[in-house]
Parts: C-alpha cells; sequence; structure tokens
C-alpha cells in the first residue's frame, strides 16, 4: 500500500514537472538523484530550475522543508529559487533553510559559539574593520620587534590569511601558491596572524574568514554537535559548486554525513575564482567517491546552434566532456576576426555595434568582453569620442582606477607644481606621509613658487628633504619635463611604484600589467601636455545621456570575470591574444587551464552573435620578453578554433 501511494506522488509530481518545462536531462537529475550526486550543467542549461524543482520535488514527496538545506554564493540566489519554489508548489517554504555559506556557518556558531570561547553575542568584522584592526595588529608587531624593514600592507596580508584559511593550508604554502615574492615575510606575517587573531579573540569578534574556519574546526571536533546539526538536514544542495573551496568542501560534506546526500550543481569548465581559493579539483575528487551519481544537462537554450558548436570545440582540456546541444533555431556563424593594433580594434568594434544598432538591435543587448580592464582603455577613449553609451560593469573606467590615478599623479605635478590635488594623491604613497604632512609640503612648495622661486628651489626648501625617496624622485622628475611621457611613467613605475605596488596590493601583478600597458600608451604622445589633455578629457568625458524610456539602455562593457552568470544577444570579445587572453603570467607559469575556462565562459555568454578579436601585431608585455613566437605558436586561443566553426574577417571587410 505505501509503495502505491509512492507511486501515485511520483506520477503526479512527474506530470506536473514536466508540463512546466523540464527536459529529459533535468527531469532524471530532479527525480533519480539520491545519495551523493553530481549534476554538471553546462552554460544555458537551465541549472536554476534544476535546483528549484528538485527542491519543490522533495517538499512534495514529504521531506519537511526544516529538513532542506540550499547553500548559494550569494544571498539574492538563495531567495530567487526560494521564490521559484513557490511558484511551482503549495508546499509551505518558510522554514526551508538557504542562504550563503556564510549566513549557513553563522547560524551555527551563534549556538555554539561557547565551545570556541566565544559568547553567543559575538560581532561581525566587515572587511574594512578587518583591515583595520590588522593593521593596528601589524604596527604593533613592528614596533613591538623594533623592525626597520617595510613590512607588507594589511591589504596584503588580509589577501594571503583569507587564501590559507580557505584552502586549508599554511602561510608557508599560501605564500608558494600566490605570493612568493613576499617569501621572507613568512615568519612576519605568521606572527602578525598570531596577533590579529588573539586580538579578534580579546574583542569577541569573527571575520569572514572565521566564520568557515571555526565552523569546521566546531564540526570536526565535536562528534555530537556534528551528528545533532547534520541529522537535521536530510538533503544538503550546493549551487555553482565548482566555485567551492576546500574548507567549504569540508562543510557541506560534514552537514550531509548522517544521511548522505549531497547534491551539488555546477560546471568545472567554468571554475574561474582561484585566486580567491576555489578550487576546480572539487568537483572532479567528488566525482571519485564510490557511489558518487554523475547526471549531465547538456540541452542549451541560451546560444544559436552555431555559437554552441563553437563552444563544444572549446571545451577545457581538463573539464568533464560534454557535448552541448542547442534547441534553438540556426543563426550565424561566429566572427574571427584580425585587426592590426588595439586602436584599429577599437574602431572595429565602433563599428559593429553600430551595425547592430541599425539593425534594430538595442545598446543594451551588446557586451564587450576582455580579460583585464586595462585592455579596454583605447576602446573606452575611442567609445567616449564616438559617444556611444556604455557601463563598466566591472569596475571604473580605466583611467579611473586608483593606480592609473597614482602614476597619473606625478606626472600632473610635472606639468603644474600648484596642483595640491596631484601633490597630495603622490606625496601619500610614500611611507610616513600622511595627509598632514602631505598638505603641509604642498603649501610650502605652493608659497615657494608663488613667491617668484622656481619648481626646484621650491623642492628643495620644502620638508620633503626628509623623505628622502619622495625627494630624489621629484627632483629627477624636475629634468625629465621636455621627455616623452612614456619615460617619465617608465622612470616613476621602475624606480618606486612597482616595489610599492609589491608591497601594498594583493593584485600587484595585475595593477602593475595595467600600469605597463600604460605606459605604452603613453608613449604615443609627443609630450606631457598633449598627453595629459588626452588623458584628462577622457576621464572627465560624460557618457550619452540614455532615454527617459529606458535608463539602462547602454552597452556593458566587463571583464570575463565580472560576466559571469549574464548573457547578451551580441558579445564582443576583444584582444584574443597570448599575452592578454591568454594573461602574460599564466603563459609565463605556464599556468593556462583557468586562462582556457575564462576564454569558455567568454564565449558561452553570447545567445545570438559571436565577434572575436585579436590584433596582428600581438601584445607588447614586459613579463614574455622575447618569448614572442613560441607564446603566438603554442598559447594562441583562436588558433586552435576549427576553421568551419567560424567566418573569418580582416579589417576593411564589410560587416
Amino acid at each position: 500500500m505505501e509503495r502505491e501511494t509512492e507511486a501515485f506522488t511520483l506520477k503526479r509530481n512527474l506530470s506536473e514537472f514536466i508540463r512546466d518545462g523540464l527536459d529529459q536531462e533535468q527531469l532524471e537529475a530532479v527525480t533519480k538523484s539520491e545519495g551523493n550526486t553530481l549534476i554538471i550543467a553546462g552554460p544555458g542549461s537551465g541549472k536554476t530550475r534544476v535546483i528549484t524543482y528538485k527542491i519543490a520535488y522533495l517538499l512534495d514527496n514529504h521531506v519537511r522543508a526544516e529538513n532542506i538545506l540550499l547553500v548559494t554564493f550569494t544571498r539574492a540566489a538563495a531567495k530567487q529559487m526560494i521564490e521559484r519554489v513557490k511558484k511551482v508548489t503549495e508546499k509551505d517554504t518558510s522554514q526551508l533553510v538557504a542562504g550563503t555559506f556564510h549566513h549557513i556557518c553563522n547560524l551555527i556558531l551563534r549556538k555554539y559559539a561557547n565551545i570556541l570561547g566565544y559568547t553567543n553575542s559575538y560581532s561581525i568584522l566587515d572587511s574594512e574593520d578587518a583591515d583595520d584592526l590588522l593593521k593596528i595588529a601589524r604596527n604593533e608587531y613592528r614596533s613591538e620587534y623594533s623592525l626597520d624593514k617595510e613590512l607588507p600592507k594589511e591589504s596584503v596580508i588580509s589577501k594571503i590569511i583569507s587564501y590559507a584559511c580557505n584552502t586549508v593550508k599554511s602561510v608557508r604554502e599560501a605564500l608558494v601558491d600566490i605570493a612568493p615574492y613576499l617569501m621572507e615575510f613568512e615568519c612576519d606575517i605568521e606572527k602578525v596572524w598570531m596577533k590579529y587573531a588573539q586580538m579578534k579573540k580579546d574583542m569577541n569578534s569573527m571575520d569572514y574568514d572565521d566564520i568557515l574556519v571555526n565552523t569546521g574546526h566546531l564540526l570536526s571536533t565535536n562528534p555530537n554537535i556534528l551528528e545533532k546539526v547534520s541529522s537535521q538536514f536530510r538533503y544538503v544542495l550546493v549551487d555553482e559548486f565548482q566555485d567551492t573551496s576546500k574548507i567549504q568542501l569540508e562543510i557541506v560534506r560534514a552537514l550531509s554525513s548522517v544521511h548522505k546526500n549531497l547534491i551539488v550543481v555546477g560546471d568545472d569548465a567554468q571554475s574561474i575564482y582561484s585566486f580567491r581559493g576555489a578550487r576546480f579539483e572539487n568537483i572532479q575528487e567528488f566525482m571519485q567517491i564510490k557511489g558518487t551519481k554523475l547526471f549531465k544537462i547538456q540541452k542549451n537554450y541560451r546560444s544559436v546552434p552555431e555559437i554552441v558548436q563553437l563552444i563544444n570545440s572549446i571545451l577545457p582540456g581538463k573539464a568533464i566532456p560534454k557535448k552541448l546541444e542547442s534547441v534553438r533555431k540556426t543563426g550565424v556563424l561566429p566572427f574571427m576576426i584580425e585587426t592590426f593594433d588595439d586602436s584599429e580594434q577599437s574602431e572595429v568594434v565602433c563599428k559593429i555595434i553600430a551595425d547592430k544598432i541599425d539593425e534594430g538591435l538595442e545598446y543594451k543587448d551588446i557586451a564587450v568582453l576582455y580579460r583585464t580592464h586595462s585592455l579596454s582603455m583605447v576602446l573606452q577613449q575611442k567609445m567616449d569620442s564616438k559617444r556611444l553609451p556604455y557601463r563598466l560593469l566591472s569596475g571604473r573606467k580605466f583611467i579611473e582606477t586608483a593606480h592609473i590615478k597614482d602614476m597619473l599623479s606625478f606626472v600632473k605635478v610635472l606639468q603644474n607644481p600648484l596642483d595640491k590635488i596631484s601633490w597630495s594623491r603622490a606625496l601619500k604613497l610614500f611611507s610616513g606621509m600622511g595627509t598632514k604632512t602631505a598638505i603641509r609640503i604642498c603649501e610650502e612648495i605652493g608659497s615657494e613658487l608663488l613667491n617668484g622661486k622656481d619648481f626646484e628651489t621650491a623642492l628643495k626648501n620644502s620638508s620633503i628633504k626628509k623623505n628622502k625617496d619622495a625627494f630624489m624622485i621629484f627632483s629627477t622628475l624636475i629634468s625629465m619635463t621636455e621627455q616623452n611621457p612614456s619615460k617619465v611613467l617608465e622612470y616613476i613605475y621602475n624606480t618606486f611604484y612597482q616595489e610599492y605596488s609589491k608591497l601594498s596590493f594583493p593584485d600587484y601583478r595585475s595593477r602593475n600589467s595595467d600600469v605597463e600597458r600604460f605606459i605604452d600608451i603613453a608613449g604615443r604622445y609627443d609630450n606631457i601636455s598633449r598627453f595629459l589633455e588626452e588623458m584628462v578629457l577622457s576621464e572627465n568625458v560624460q557618457m550619452i545621456a540614455p532615454s527617459q524610456e529606458d535608463k539602462e539602455n547602454m552597452i556593458t562593457m566587463s571583464t570575463i570575470h565580472g560576466a559571469k552568470g549574464l548573457e547578451w544577444k551580441v558579445v564582443i570579445l576583444i584582444s584574443v591574444n597570448p599575452g592578454d587572453l591568454p594573461n602574460a603570467m599564466a603563459i609565463k607559469e605556464m599556468k593556462l587551464d583557468e586562462e582556457e575556462r575564462l576564454f569558455y565562459v567568454a564565449v558561452t555568454r553570447a545567445k545570438d552573435e559571436l565577434y572575436l578579436l585579436n590584433q596582428s601585431t600581438g601584445v607588447t608585455n614586459p613579463y614574455l620578453k622575447n618569448s614572442f613566437v613560441f607564446v603566438k605558436s603554442e598559447n594562441d586561443f583562436m588558433k586552435k578554433i576549427p576553421k568551419e566553426k567560424v567566418t573569418k574577417l580582416k579589417t576593411g571587410y564589410d560587416f
């Protein structure tokens, strides 16, 4: 009798799911996933639908809402899925446990914090507060040991600590992975970390990483608590599993340890966050666990068949094999366009956009993607000049980024020694120079200049002399006024900013790559005045005001990382050159796996049309030195695309 009831329920629910539009692959993943289950959901395959229908299916089959745990990477994703579940089933979802890793872990810690030496009312430090406390710990450590050497900034130390926490590694291992150039500071960073940890404990506080680490520690060292917590959750579902870190994997495995129903959904081919501790290997290792069921969701609802065929041909080498099938009507082959340099590339992009608008598309239907923001600088200038409306999805305009403004401040001072804003920005980069000191020096130099003294004399008469590095650099710059702006920037970079960046920013490689490209662009100008004029105009140009009817009608410009999870009718991917995409450092370090996955993610954003642009001149990047020929032949993504999958064009063709 019980079996008959179950069969009737199953039949009733299956018909509902079919009526709501689940395809056969999705249906099997929803109804047959028990135990350890890995659902590989290709791009545009409807993974959110699978997760929400799985929850609805469980609820309709007498699983209580409080016994289901859904773990996502954003609160918005969790909220969206719960709302969709409500539309599918009439069951009460109010007791469903859903949220981010940090949200779920915090719920657990609030009950058992006392076991770890905290009160249940512990406070959570946000990123800014955590950095402030880490700075205090860093400075106290320096004073305690009377250190003369400059330590990495708190933001850099924070990055190393966070990586170590998420990957369950030591400081040494973290340094080897992400900051080998700081290996000499290993002992210092460990001691700062210990002091910082003690300060947090004394304050009854945790930072974001503590929430994960302490939860993992609590569950691994307290069997009774582990059993009690994990007994509650008959089913644990994890979204975007390819983005999980080692500590996150350990936590969800612990939470599913009693009932052993851990259902994870993701796509290993779209794992692109290793820099923040995500492990590509989590999916592959999970698949190897004995008894794990594997489902592949391979119907693509996003892209036309021609784009899907290209996607299939560029599946990253180490990814789980899959072959997407488009359910859409035929479209046009992706375009592969070779331009001469980034200037010509920008002209071509603007031409493509103009043609698409003439065909009836809206600006919001178009996205321009790139590996790093620096690759978009020339294009941003071109689009500004043509008054094309755009938004930067994943950051500021290149010319407005902090490191580029830092470099420009030196050049602006050279052109106008009375520019207090630029003086202050430049001076505060030097150790021991705070806002008050910078303002005083600005005022001293300004007073001297207004009294008829020349720049060199004003500099010598100011208290800037107390800082040997600053005095030396600005004294040298005065003699370079008539030189090419690229020479000026190169001097600042090589003498000071490159090393400053290493000790100050966890993403120094990316920043330095931007600066190096900026120096190259500066070489196109004859003098400092013309260079600054162009840069400032570019900085201050107002984007065209979108119509009142559609305030979001703007072209999207974004890094590939920023575009993940999104889609557009037309995608233009620029600078697919060795050194740009794949990234120069990845080539140098022979770490191309994630670059392949980035390329895959970029291509899979396109719905109707895809344009892939490269430059026949290649790139100029100091990381590559003289290895261009080798790099070009061995690491060119464009050359790996089968000829029959694209329409090849060169500039001069009519689009």
